[in-house]
């Protein structure tokens, strides 16, 4: 009864809204998309979608299918891995999910250690910050955490704290900031401020917790979706940003990092392993490696103790 492509398509127009964006968006065009809606609301015999204008008014039925479908894709995701994984069974894969900070300062460090003693390894790398939708189905997930809101459980993964990350602010060499040991958290409150997330994630709440904490709320100047974007602006004096300790480690010409002081705020970095595959001596591998990077490419003030589960025989659950 099902056609998959079908199901997607009708997806990716409750996602957008129209089936004009869902075209753009699938590379269809509009009649394309329209006809294979069309077709699904007569194989369902239930209403879809009504007519609204020049546009369409999803039903709840049709939101409904489109929102309990998810399930339906993840499984075919993971159908399609096993079935990759069996084509390419004497070339192992590792996938790994990571926000851009990590894959760019700390992650090339922890695969050279890996490669060495598995150079058949083939990595593939993808981002979760922003998280997407849909991704494949990985081993290895790094994520940032905001304290205040507690620790993150991934479903069927062991969580591994690797390291908290003070945050500090990022001026022109021009500002008057530039010279300073430190700056109190509270004499930022004047200063025009670059927001290098614009989708709100992880490390841009420690920032919004630690304005709360200092009783302001930011002036914002521009928003940006990546700190590459942002250190322009405030490599030209225009503003400053608040980045964590690992975004500070290479930054450009003309740009100074000064820590902060009451309150210093800080996300918490944690990989987390797929229960499932952390067997494996290359999944082994890349823990141990993470785990040793981590430590010593952070400041001493930033690092602490590792105990990532692992007795030899199997992962001891920390929860």
């Amino acid at each position: 009864m099902w056609d998959l492509n079908r199901l997607r398509i009708w997806r990716a127009v409750v996602a957008t809204g129209s089936v004009v964006a869902a075209a753009k968006n699938l590379n269809y065009t509009p009649a394309t998309v329209s006809q294979h809606i069309t077709t699904l609301q007569k194989s369902v015999v239930a209403p879809l979608y009504r007519r609204s204008g020049r546009g369409i008014e999803i039903t709840e039925f049709g939101r409904r299918l489109a929102e309990e479908s998810g399930e339906v894709f993840t499984s075919v995701a993971r159908l399609d891995d096993l079935v990759e994984n069996f084509r390419n069974v004497s070339r192992p894969r590792l996938r790994i999910a990571a926000f851009t900070s990590f894959n760019a300062r700390l992650l090339p460090g922890i695969i050279e250690s890996v490669a060495r003693d598995h150079p058949n390894l083939r990595f593939d790398i993808q981002l979760n910050e922003p998280a997407k939708n849909r991704r494949s189905h990985c081993l290895i997930e790094i994520r940032a955490e905001v304290p205040q809101g507690g620790e993150t459980r991934l479903p069927e993964m062991t969580r591994i704290p690797l390291f908290d990350d003070d945050y500090r602010v990022v001026v022109s060499e021009r500002h008057e900031f530039a010279e300073l040991a430190t700056v109190p958290f509270k004499d930022l409150e004047d200063q025009h401020w670059v927001d290098y997330d614009m989708w709100a994630g992880p490390s841009s709440k420690v920032v919004d917790h630690a304005c709360a904490a200092a009783g302001f709320e930011r002036k914002s100047f521009a928003a940006c979706e990546d700190d590459f974007a942002a250190l322009a602006l405030v490599a030209s004096n225009l503003a400053i940003t608040v980045l964590p300790g690992l975004s500070t480690l290479q930054l450009p010409p003309g740009l100074v990092a000064v820590d902060l002081t009451d309150p210093v705020p800080m996300r918490r970095v944690v990989m987390h392993v797929r229960d499932r595959e952390a067997h494996l001596p290359h999944v082994r591998a890349f823990v141990a490696a993470a785990e040793d990077v981590a430590a010593a490419h952070l400041p001493p003030r930033t690092t602490v103790s590792i105990d990532s589960g692992w007795s030899g025989t199997g992962w001891q659950s920390r929860d």
